[in-house]
């Protein structure tokens, strides 16, 4: 009886096969495509050197007669991680197995990591979509990239942002909890600081940070408003716009969620045009429970097991029961 395929880690004998199909490939991850494209090789062959950890886990798979390879990222002690791509785009494919089966070891690694979810962004009109749906994938929220083309900046533009600085990080931190959704919380981190974002206060109390991740493709904006800040919300557009050297050769783009979308007017106003629509799409790798008392437990095969008081901390990982010691 023939085994059933399994995704593997990429090798460097893979090189010529990623090499092959990245340029079939679907982005579901916006921020990093859009700064610095898809370096889909250099973070798979780095990735597989011992001891030498980018972050970027590659994965390969044949199922009959399709190749395919995909790649996540992830940092040491995040813990979301976040699809980078799979290639070819499901469209390209037979049938949807070989994606699923590479969800399936991307879910799995990324617990191992420590990961709790895996992330992605993703077109809701896409055949992508209906499979990371059909791979226990659900949306957590909606955004909108908004893309502004190189251009001169307004000479002489007012601003009323700021640097950031470390002692800024407490506020943003603040400002990121009070606006965000209380499902998005579950499945988004906070912004990256100290990277060179912009802040607006009122008195002394940070209401707006504007996130920049810069790289040779464009320039990546992601702003986190308090809605007490809504009059001043075109204001701190046009201020980041004055803010970005580099606006008038490379493309900004400003990825907006749903529940900021009244900023679309003042990007209109500024000369940005609607140019993805995007579900933020979220499966967890795993869950924590922990007993204080003896109860009885059903696990998902079906046996019956007793945890003694804070013994034990039991991992439910892809639908099988863990136990670890407790530390």
């Amino acid at each position: 009886m023939r085994s059933s395929p399994e995704a593997r880690p990429f090798l460097p004998i893979d090189l010529p096969l990623v090499h092959r199909l990245s340029p079939l490939g679907v982005s579901l991850d916006s921020a990093t495509t859009l700064t610095r494209g898809i370096h889909t090789i250099e973070g798979a062959v780095w990735g597989s050197v011992p001891l030498a950890d980018l972050g970027t886990p590659t994965f390969v798979v044949r199922v009959g007669k399709t190749d395919a390879v995909a790649q996540f990222r992830h940092k040491a002690g995040d813990q979301h991680a976040h699809i980078v791509f799979i290639a070819p785009d499901v469209e390209k494919c037979e049938d949807d197995s070989a994606w699923l089966y590479l969800l399936d070891a991307m879910l799995a690694a990324a617990g191992k990591r420590g990961a709790t979810t895996l992330n992605a962004e993703v077109d809701e009109n896409s055949a992508a979509f209906a499979v990371l749906r059909k791979a226990g994938f659900a949306v957590y929220a909606r955004q909108e990239i908004w893309k502004r083309d190189p251009a001169p900046l307004a000479a002489g533009a007012d601003t009323i942002l700021r640097p950031e600085t470390e002692r800024d990080a407490f506020g943003i931190q603040a400002l990121y909890a009070s606006i965000m959704p209380r499902l998005v919380l579950q499945a988004d981190a906070p912004p990256e600081t100290g990277h060179g974002g912009f802040v607006y206060e009122q008195g002394d109390e940070i209401v707006a940070y504007v996130s920049v991740q810069e790289g040779k493709c464009g320039i990546y904006v992601q702003p986190f408003i308090h809605p007490e800040a809504y009059d001043q919300s075109q204001s701190i557009v046009t201020a980041t716009l004055s803010r970005l050297p580099h606006a008038d050769r490379l493309p900004v783009y400003f990825c907006v969620r749903r529940y900021q979308d009244w900023l679309r007017g003042s990007l209109s106003t500024l000369g940005f045009e609607a140019w993805a629509s995007q579900a933020v799409m979220v499966k967890h790798t795993a869950c924590r429970i922990e007993q204080n008392s003896f109860k009885p437990v059903h696990s998902f095969d079906g046996v019956v097991r007793i945890l003694p008081p804070g013994s034990t901390k039991w991992m439910i990982n892809r639908g099988r029961f863990k136990e670890r010691p407790r530390t």
